[in-house]
């Protein structure tokens, strides 16, 4: 009986100690499987992000080439505004550069036609007063160069007689200033004054052999420095077979000699794209002017890039005159 005790006791104590080791094993194994299915549910979690976040990329992607779109329409609009006329929520200072490259663009376009002029479409004439000079010649050069021709309204100067050649020679037209060019001098009376004119005359027809009957006012025909009435002085030209002649452009390089040749040029394109019919473009042949000499090049470019035609005064030119008598 003792040992069937002891039998059973050891059965207990086996299926103790089987308990004891089997229920560790167990526990570990299923924290080893519910720690498994934890990460499987973070890995389908993370695979479900990673997912979302492919499918949003493209609407992000979408997102940025909207804003791009919108950036570039509205660039377009920007540089399309002028040629749609479209002026919504353009800065102006990007319509007034539009508008000069406009004009720019439509005065190229018009050069090219042979039967339109940009601008108001009219002739040019150059003249020059004052001279000769010792810059005649560079100014006769420039002139040979382009083939234009231009008008020179000289004063009685006894130093350049060869200039004074050189200018009828290459065919130009030359005009008379005057024989002294000093105001209290000429318009003294009407007799100096005739006198005056009959001196320059001479001298040119002397040198030259042409009768010119183109006359300048010195001052012009509305200066306020002439003690003789210019109603007396113009019916005196017109008796004696004279015609005088005004302007209505000037690069202003007698009144200010620090202009640079630009800015002489930007004068007289200032008054040539203004005026409704021809101009008549006034500069100096004088010593102290040789920034006229240098802006020539580029107002002859300028003028014939943009279509004008450059003539010379006389016949059925354009007087341009400030004083106008009542005959007229």
């Amino acid at each position: 009986m003792k040992s069937k005790g002891i039998g059973k006791l050891n059965i207990l104590l086996i299926i103790a100690a089987a308990a004891f080791l089997v229920l560790p094993t167990y526990l570990t194994y299923s924290l080893m499987k519910r720690n498994d299915a934890i990460e499987e549910k973070a890995d389908e979690m993370v695979f479900s992000a990673s997912k979302v976040n492919e499918v949003s990329a493209p609407i992000d992607m979408l997102s940025h080439s909207e804003n791009d779109a919108e950036v570039n329409i509205q660039a377009t609009t920007e540089v399309e505004a002028p040629i749609e006329k479209d002026t919504t929520d353009i800065n102006p200072l990007t319509l007034v550069e539009t508008a000069t490259d406009a004009e720019e663009s439509d005065s190229v376009e018009e050069s090219t036609a042979t039967d339109a002029v940009p601008l108001n479409g009219k002739r040019v004439y150059l003249t020059f007063d004052d001279g000769p000079s010792d810059y005649t010649d560079e100014l006769l050069d420039i002139l040979a160069e382009y083939n234009v021709k231009a008008t020179f309204f000289v004063v009685r100067n006894f130093q350049h007689p060869d200039s004074l050649r050189r200018i009828a020679e290459e065919g130009h037209t030359i005009g008379l200033h005057s024989a002294s060019h000093e105001y209290s001098k000429l318009y003294a009376d009407l007799d100096s004054f005739e006198k005056d004119v009959q001196g320059v005359h001479n001298w040119v027809e002397h040198l030259t052999g042409i009768d010119t009957r183109l006359y300048r006012f010195p001052g012009g025909s509305s200066n306020t420095v002439s003690c003789v009435p210019i109603s007396e002085c113009v019916e005196y030209l017109h008796e004696n077979g004279y015609e005088y002649y005004d302007w209505n452009a000037e690069s202003r390089d007698a009144e200010l000699l620090d202009l640079t040749p630009e800015q002489l040029n930007e004068n007289i394109m200032y008054s040539v794209r203004s005026n409704e019919g021809d101009s008549i473009v006034l500069m100096h042949d004088l010593d102290e002017h040789y920034n006229t000499v240098e802006a020539l090049p580029d107002l002859i470019e300028t003028l014939q890039s943009e279509g004008y035609e450059l003539c010379t005064l006389g016949g059925d030119s354009p007087k341009c005159q400030h004083y106008i008598t009542t005959e007229d």
